[in-house]
């Protein structure tokens, strides 16, 4: 027997094909205010290069910064699955960065708190990402300003 106050499980089905959906269109938009109305206001972005960003602002300043260093960057959502409140979303990030294609694979963990994402641990290899911008000379500057921008806090 469930509490009074659990969802059922049609419910959370829907919540979590809602967040996909949601979160695919944000990035389809190229936008760091897209994905504002995804978070939580007390959301945490977990991420392999970057510090944590705890709060809707930080995190909208994550975003800023992670577009700023691949100018055209998109994801494209290649499956996911859902259980035990959290929705896992698996799939490839791509763009320009010096000049030249980038691409690289990602599995993001995001905790749902009321349909909004309230965690976000992305999954990947970052010595990939430094390969590829070492090779590039041209990719060096986007990349130094969005660092400058982080230890700026802005």
């Amino acid at each position: 027997m469930k509490p009074l106050d659990a969802p059922t499980v049609e419910e959370v089905e829907e919540e979590a094909t809602d967040l996909v959906v949601r979160f695919a269109d944000a990035w389809s938009k190229m936008d760091p205010d897209a994905f504002t109305p995804l978070f939580h206001p007390d959301v945490h972005l977990i991420h392999p290069i970057e510090r944590n960003a705890h709060g809707i602002e930080q995190a909208r300043e994550f975003m800023a910064r992670t577009m700023s260093v691949v100018e055209d960057l998109r994801y494209d959502v290649e499956g996911w699955a859902h259980g035990s409140g959290h929705v896992i979303i698996w799939g490839r990030l791509y763009g320009t960065a010096g000049g030249s294609p980038i691409e690289w694979p990602l599995v993001d963990r995001i905790r749902l708190e009321r349909g909004l994402i309230r965690e976000r641990v992305a999954y990947f290899d970052p010595l990939a990402i430094f390969a590829i911008l070492i090779r590039r000379p041209r990719a060096w500057l986007p990349f130094l300003r969005a660092q400058l921008r982080r230890l700026w806090g802005r």
